[in-house]
């Protein structure tokens, strides 16, 4: 009988320790919002006329605050030769994020070239000297298109759209499920059948002891 009582105590004792505890996900602390189109301006204000650049399409903006109709958000981060922005974004223009993107901003780096002229002058003047700068986005003037850019501390305009970037796919409807998900929930149901079975094994040994005093 008490061989059979100490099985009993070990089957419950292994049934509870394959059950691995489950701890709830930590909320994601950040939002984010993708933009929706080549035409998904940050703003300096909240104000149409102050638009400073196309966000690039498909990469990201952190929001930081909502206000109505437009959102608050960084763009870009303090990392190499980029410089976090603040700033304005419309809502209708993005897409707010239910996670965190794996991709947040575009990081392209651009060389501006500069020459000395000094008209004809047969004195010699300096070689082409290179910059390098960090694009943040088009801006179109008209039919003209301008990259606003940081170079050197300074943000500015030069010509051309440099809009050859590549694209960030949009997260799938179809997600797939997580490795190993919905083990934890298989692990508790298998635990609570032999927990179960177990105590129904103690109360009949308890049962058999009892008439075998009684006798």
């Amino acid at each position: 009988m008490k061989k059979l009582l100490l099985i009993i105590i070990c089957i419950v004792s292994l049934a509870l320790n394959t059950v691995s505890p489950v701890y709830a996900a930590e909320p994601a602390s950040d939002n984010y919002a993708r933009a929706s189109s080549r035409a998904s301006y940050f703003f300096e204000q909240k104000d149409l006329s102050s638009s400073l650049f196309a966000v690039p399409f498909t990469y990201c903006v952190k929001i930081l605050r909502d206000d109505g109709d437009w959102y608050y958000v960084q763009y870009a981060e303090d990392e190499g030769i980029y410089r976090a922005l603040y700033g304005y974004v419309l809502k209708s223009d993005f897409a707010a994020l239910d996670e965190p993107p794996e991709v947040t901003y575009l990081y392209k780096a651009l060389t501006i070239s500069y020459s000395a002229s000094d008209g004809d002058s047969s004195l010699p003047v300096l070689d082409e000297i290179e910059l390098e700068a960090a694009f943040y986005g088009t801006y179109y003037s008209g039919a003209t298109a301008y990259s606003y850019v940081l170079c050197r501390d300074s943000f500015g305009y030069i010509r051309g759209a440099n809009d050859d970037y590549p694209l960030i796919d949009a997260p799938s409807d179809d997600a797939q499920p997580k490795e190993n998900e919905g083990t934890d929930s298989g692990q508790i149901i298998t635990a609570v059948i032999i927990v179960a079975l177990s105590a129904g094994a103690l109360i009949l040994v308890f049962v058999s002891s009892k008439k075998h005093k009684t006798e």
